[in-house]
């Protein structure tokens, strides 16, 4: 997953496929994005998500409760269905709709 920066924000591509293996790449990602001095902003995109699992919504999860006590903000642009569907299963569309 690569960083862009369009627009005086930060964005990410979100891969088709986020399962346990795509998790730790997430996590890298995000952790980069947090540390660099414009991350006032970061959006996920999330329309191409195909497939996601609990361990890769935790991690997205984890990383916007440490961008607000950053006081920077990371959103969800555009989830697909599969990854919206995600959410619900778990019980987190509240969490969704924070992050939309």
């Amino acid at each position: 997953m690569e960083i862009e920066t369009k627009n005086g924000r930060l964005e990410v591509t979100l891969p088709a496929v986020l399962d346990l293996p795509a998790a730790g790449d997430l996590r890298d990602t995000l952790v980069e994005a947090l540390t660099r001095d414009a991350a006032a902003e970061l959006v996920l995109k999330g329309a191409d998500v195909e497939r996601i699992t609990t361990a890769s919504l935790q991690v997205i999860l984890a990383a916007a409760a440490d961008f607000k006590r950053a006081s920077h903000r990371l959103e969800i642009d555009a989830p697909s269905q599969q990854l919206s569907d995600a959410f619900h299963q778990l019980g987190l569309e509240a969490d969704l709709a924070a992050l939309s």
